[in-house]
């Protein structure tokens, strides 16, 4: 069975290079357009230039992984109806910074995971999140062991590292990973709540807002079938703009045929008419 858009199996997804996880999108494509408009929005830190989407890859998964997923969501937004809670399984799109030690994304053909246990992005993007690994790159948990997202681009690039890799990635190229997240009824804190291992009865998640012990919004769960990768998307600085051709001087350049006596005259000519451009005063 097939369970959505996101499975290896989906028509749409068959024309992928085989045995690849990601799928790059076309620029004109609505879902690029869409994934580079969050990103935009999602860049609030004033003192940091912000970044131009360069890519984005459609992230696949098992049916399997998926189906987990998909009754998760199912099962809060079943609940959310019971307790007349008008957004039901509130799914939405949260960035993820973490850490690539492989060249993943930094071109079209860079779409095969690597098998180092030390790029979590490719452990991710192969098996989705884990929340046993809460805590193992950053050791303070705001809100206790979750999986941490946020709609602030800017603030998962906080996140992003590019572990103990060698690898040179071209024009500084940086990644996230935008994920679907079942966040139902989400719990509002604004001040730290380290020994957090789940939210408050009757809530799915936990929102950290911004004012008291954060700057910027954060999106926690607790259960693994919560959140699924939906995409990769590359960034990095605007593209080098044409380098300014050097306009030379015009300068009369003799013909090849001209004897040395007659480039001699020249240069004399040359001189003197220098020596009266520099000695003329400036009209005031």
């Amino acid at each position: 069975m097939i369970v959505d858009e996101f499975s290896l199996k989906h028509p749409d997804n068959r024309h992928r290079r085989r045995s690849s996880r990601i799928l790059p999108l076309d620029p004109s494509d609505p879902i690029f357009i869409q994934v580079e408009r969050l990103f935009s929005k999602g860049w609030r830190h004033r003192q940091k230039i912000r970044p131009v989407v360069q890519r984005v890859f459609k992230i696949l998964s098992s049916d399997e992984s998926l189906e987990a997923y998909a009754i998760h969501k199912s099962q809060v937004q079943a609940f959310n109806l019971l307790s007349r809670y008008k957004k039901g399984a509130n799914e939405q799109l949260c960035f993820h910074g973490t850490r690539r030690s492989c060249a993943l994304g930094d071109d079209s053909n860079q779409v095969f995971l690597c098998n180092s246990t030390e790029c979590s992005l490719c452990c991710i993007i192969r098996g989705s999140f884990d929340v046993a690994k809460c805590g193992t790159v950053n050791s303070f948990k705001r809100f206790g062991s979750g999986i941490y997202t946020t709609s602030c681009s800017s603030k998962a690039d906080d996140y992003y590292s590019a572990g103990r890799s060698r690898q040179q990635h071209p024009r500084n190229l940086r990644v996230l990973l935008l994920n679907r997240v079942v966040v139902g009824k989400p719990h509002n804190r604004r001040h730290n709540a380290t020994h957090m291992n789940q939210p408050p009865s009757g809530y799915h998640s936990v929102v950290g807002l911004p004012g008291v012990d954060l700057n910027y919004e954060e999106t926690v769960v607790y259960r693994n079938d919560a959140i699924r990768p939906a995409y990769l998307v590359v960034y990095g600085p605007q593209s080098s703009m044409e380098q300014p051709v050097e306009v030379q001087s015009d300068v009369l350049l003799p013909p090849p045929s001209i004897n040395q006596k007659s480039l001699a005259r020249n240069a004399s000519k040359a001189h003197a008419l220098l020596s009266a451009l520099f000695t003329t005063p400036l009209a005031v």
